[in-house]
């Protein structure tokens, strides 16, 4: 077994062994340093990525399939809530969401704590919601976690997988 000092010796050398072993060009600045232009290019994915979220519960919120159409990956989608998977906007859709909407009445759904995170073209978000109605004239008020992993298609992002769960509050 290496002592405490020779195992921090070591992986200092590793470290400088491995930036040696790379290319002048890829040795200008730490990756820990990012350029002001991409650091704006990172705070702008950001903010679109949680518009994006937000502009989806909102879409739920106000039972606007044609606004989820657009912010879902059609497809490409995957949903998990509690146990249930669907696997398309379409299944989604017509087999789990709109019989779901149909049946609650003053719907209020809500995001919090929004954790956004950007590397290229996909996000992957971490959050709290809240979800408060009226079901067959019984209060349902379920505060829940979820994660959302976003892909960016073109100038816009769409939702590849979306994964929640809740409790009663």
């Amino acid at each position: 077994m290496m002592p405490h000092k020779a195992i921090h010796r070591f992986a200092g050398v590793a470290a400088t062994l491995l930036l040696l072993s790379r290319p002048a060009s890829a040795q200008a600045a730490p990756p820990s340093v990012a350029h002001p232009r991409d650091a704006a290019s990172q705070q702008l994915a950001t903010a679109d990525v949680r518009a994006t979220i937000e502009r989806l519960f909102r879409a739920i919120e106000h039972r606007d399939t044609a606004a989820l159409a657009v912010l879902f990956a059609g497809d490409s989608l995957t949903i998990i809530e509690e146990e249930d998977i669907n696997r398309s906007w379409t299944d989604y859709r017509d087999n789990h969401l709109v019989p779901e909407l149909e049946e609650w009445r003053n719907l209020v759904y809500r995001p919090s704590e929004i954790e956004v995170h950007v590397s290229g073209a996909i996000a992957w978000v971490l959050f709290r919601y809240s979800l408060k109605a009226q079901l067959n004239q019984h209060p349902v008020d379920v505060v829940g976690r979820g994660t959302a992993v976003l892909e960016r298609r073109g100038p816009r992002w769409v939702v590849r997988h979306m994964h929640s769960s809740g409790k009663p509050r």
